[in-house]
């Protein structure tokens, strides 16, 4: 068995070897995705209302400001991170090539207990914490108080 082996040219073990990398090294990506699919985890938040207005803190470490997307819809505030990734591997010879994007997303829905104002809205992003502004609508919820 040994003689036949050595009678196989380099360049057949190259290449098979070469395969056998590829065909695992998608095997292997493919699993990790599916593990971070798995593994996400709600962008975490802080609300905090005053008798004016509402703020909303969320954590995003490793999160570009383009990254971000707020949207408003009645009472409710949507916070969506949106990850693009792309690499491209060439070999010198130009016999291996291999492309890999990655697209993620993560969001988070707040509801909030009254409308906030359409108008009067603002949002910064600074050491990865992400703060929204809103001056609460005037409601027409009045406090009733409980007699004995």
């Amino acid at each position: 068995m040994d003689d036949k082996r050595k009678q196989l040219p380099d360049l057949f073990d190259q290449r098979l070897h070469e395969m056998v990398k590829a065909v695992d090294s998608f095997f292997d990506e493919s699993i990790k995705q599916v593990n971070q699919f798995f593994q996400q985890s709600s962008i975490p938040v802080e609300v905090i209302e005053t008798g004016t207005d509402v703020t909303i803190e969320a954590y995003l470490p490793g999160v570009q400001k383009e990254q971000i997307r707020i949207d408003r819809f009645g009472n409710q505030v949507r916070i969506r991170v949106e990850n693009h990734a792309s690499k491209e591997v060439t070999s010198e010879d130009s016999s291996f090539y291999n492309k890999k994007q990655a697209w993620s997303q993560k969001e988070r829905i707040i509801t909030l207990p009254f409308a906030v104002s359409e108008t009067s809205s603002s949002a910064s992003f600074k050491n990865d914490v992400l703060k929204v502004m809103f001056a609460k609508n005037n409601s027409s919820i009045k406090v009733i108080d409980v007699d004995n």
